[in-house]
């Protein structure tokens, strides 16, 4: 460390010292916890220097700026950053700088550049000593304008905050270039003062958020000013940054049907304590819904099986089949209303069971799609105020798709609507190009439209096509993007069938028209652990041009799946033959907040590439449905943005690690997208 960084570092501990002096005399009450701001460079943090925190698990902050660092300098530069808190104790973001939006690079266009930031910060440490986090600014890849590794660690005393960190970039002689630090004061929850060293120049700002509470959602707007500026390359300039930050997704929106192991303490004490009101609610039932055992009428039984089959067909639901067996429901139902989880179907069903119970003690669920049972829940119909499962498994049986052992003669039997209802389904198509050397934003958009309809048990017949109704300059005909536009035509037709071989293995058999130019046939084979955590998949095809006899292709690929339900965390990794005939890996996370996602992407075929994306419901989380077709949106809609890593330049590329599959491959149609969970 210079004797110029020393000097000011330690004037900065100085300064410290008497901010937490005063704080604990002037705000012996103020929480410790405060709201995590970016910085200018897309990190969480103060001005330029990073905190040694996180963003919250769950939390996603925009800001635009108007600062950058580039040839040796400080600029007005535009900047739009994204930062997400994907997981507890990590952050994942991207940054996208430029000078001039359109003009192309090749003929002069000053700093375009894409970028990604990833900070984790140390678990295991105790609050009350101090903080550490270790980070990485433009991961990967040559061209990269910002690069930085960094470690950080910190303190906070009330509404008094420091960090002390210590970083090294692939630039020289700019921000976290060695030792850094930073304090900032907030005497309220919406106002910040910081003073910061970021190894090469002094800095001073202020920051201010929205009360919580002013906006809906929990959405904060957030602004940041740097109003002093002294060093070697910022000198009395102000930059300005605004944003704002909400809590992505709607985990906690809506219950779940938790499983007996997983209730809370406080959940058995309630159900313990209300031994008079369970005694209450069980003499409250009419004499005309109890059981034979109990009263003189052979049909109470029978008759709350109707009722219930008669409500959930009013409800919407499909093949719909209630039978009471001794003191159990049986229900078998298909689920079209819930598509965003059919877990909240699930939840819908057993409350809709528990309600209409009489004193039938518990309840078996089957959850049908497509004909098929997919899983069982048994679950208890007391007096608790909310229902739970008893027991968790996938349904029994096997190729044989109406094999019901348990009940012989149903109650009741009915649906909304015909097996065969026309289903239409739309969602918009994009590909799009971010901070190439062409532009900062080019796209070309279409409407997607899928028809799909149900023939008998696991037979799926439909058909998709695109419409494009937009495109920039480039992704017209003529331009540098043009191959990689969305094409107006038939993407995809299809008849498929699907077999449960067994509870725990589905497969599947697809031919027809795919890619819009190829015909051909697809497999694809899934094995299921028995609490569903964990799956092995195949996708393999044969696809024939429908022009040219000489071109085809040949996909072979294997998937290892992860479903961690505690954490809302999915991970995908395939590996082997993609359509293009690459070979290599290609891994998918999803990171759920509720029905919503982030999304993180890597690729190693013919290039590397990683990529940042969101998955965002484009339907209510109720649909609605007619009697003979149902219209709905996507419910499983993403959008990303990729860049490419490890690569002496970041060629712009839309292909890699390409996956041909049916528009309703096995886990989407039968398995909640992979997220049902016997545990």
């Amino acid at each position: 460390m210079t004797s110029k960084h020393s000097t000011l570092v330690s004037g900065a501990v100085a300064c410290l010292k008497l901010a937490v002096a005063g704080s604990a005399l002037s705000f012996p009450a103020m929480a410790q916890n405060v709201d995590h701001d970016l910085a200018f460079p897309g990190y969480s943090g103060f001005l330029n220097v990073p905190s040694a925190t996180a963003l919250a698990h769950g939390q996603a902050d925009i800001q635009f700026s108007d600062q950058s660092f580039y040839k040796g300098g400080y600029d007005h530069i535009k900047n739009v950053s994204g930062t997400f808190g994907v997981f507890p104790y990590v952050e994942v973001g991207g940054r996208l700088a430029w000078a001039e939006t359109h003009s192309s690079c090749f003929q002069g266009c000053g700093i375009r550049d894409l970028s990604a930031n990833v900070k984790v910060q140390a678990p295991l440490i105790p609050h009350e000593w101090f903080d550490l986090a270790v980070g990485i600014q433009d991961l990967g890849g040559e061209v990269n304008y910002f690069d930085a590794k960094y470690i950080v660690a910190g303190r906070q005393f009330g509404p008094v905050e420091f960090a002390l960190g210590y970083g090294d970039p692939d630039v020289p002689n700019r921000y976290l270039d060695g030792a850094f630090g930073a304090v900032s004061f907030r005497p309220f929850p919406w106002l910040n003062f910081i003073a910061e060293h970021d190894s090469q120049d002094l800095r001073v700002g202020a920051g201010v958020t929205s009360p919580r509470g002013w906006l809906p959602g929990g959405t904060q707007v957030k602004a940041k000013v740097v109003a002093y500026n002294r060093g070697e390359y910022d000198d009395d300039r102000r930059f300005a940054a605004i944003g704002i930050s909400i809590p992505f997704g709607n985990a906690g929106a809506r219950p779940r049907l938790a499983q007996e192991a997983a209730r809370t303490g406080q959940e058995r004490a309630v159900e313990q304590q209300e031994p008079a009101d369970a005694l209450t609610a069980r003499e409250s039932v009419p004499a005309s819904h109890r059981r034979s055992s109990d009263v003189e009428n052979p049909q109470a039984s029978s008759d709350v099986a109707r009722n219930l089959g008669e409500a959930l067909v009013d409800a919407g639901y499909e093949r719909v089949r209630v039978a009471s067996v001794g003191d159990t429901l049986h229900v078998r139902w298909e689920n079209n209303l819930y598509n965003r989880d059919e877990r909240d179907s699930l939840y819908d069903v057993a409350s809709r069971a528990q309600k209409a119970a009489g004193i039938h003690g518990t309840a078996r669920l089957t959850l049908l799609n497509q004909g098929l049972p997919v899983v069982n829940r048994t679950v208890s119909l007391g007096p608790d105020a909310k229902p739970y499962a008893l027991a968790a498994e996938f349904a029994p049986g096997g190729v044989l798709p109406g094999a019901d052992l348990t009940v012989s003669d149903w109650d009741f039997e009915g649906s909304f609507g015909p097996a065969w209802k026309p289903r239409l389904t739309f969602r918009p198509n994009i590909s799009s190009t971010v901070g190439t050397e062409y532009g900062v934003w080019d796209a070309s958009v279409a409407l997607g439209t899928e028809l799909s309809a149900s023939l008998w048990p696991g037979a799926l017949v439909s058909a998709s096509y695109n419409t494009e109704f937009y495109s920039s300059e480039d992704f017209e005909k003529g331009g540098v993007f043009f191959d990689g536009r969305q094409r107006t035509g038939v993407i995809e037709a299809e008849i498929q069938q699907s077999l449960r071989m067994m509870p725990w293995m589905y497969t599947s058999v697809h031919a027809g028209r795919y890619a819009f130019d190829y015909r051909g046939a697809l497999n694809e084979t899934l094995i299921l652990s028995p609490s569903g955590h964990h799956s092995l998949g195949f996708i393999g095809g044969y696809f024939q041009h429908r022009e040219f006899d000489d071109i085809s292709r040949r996909q072979a690929l294997a998937r290892y799946s992860y479903f961690n339900p505690g954490l809302d965390l999915q991970l995908d990794v395939y590996g082997g033959q993609f359509f293009a005939e690459d070979t290599g890996v290609r891994v998918d996370s999803r990171f759920w907040f509720g029905d919503y996602a982030v999304t993180l992407q890597y690729k190693n075929t013919d290039a590397e590439f990683v990529s940042l994306g969101w998955v965002i419901p484009l339907t209510p989380v109720k649909d609605h449905q007619f009697r003979y077709l149902q219209l709905r949106g996507d419910a499983d809609w993403s959008y990303s943005v990729q860049t490419r890593i490890n690569d002496d330049l970041n060629y712009t590329a839309f292909g890699g690690a390409g996956i041909v599959q049916s528009a309703n491959p096995l886990r989407e149609v039968y398995l909640n997208r992979g997220r049902f969970s016997n545990q």
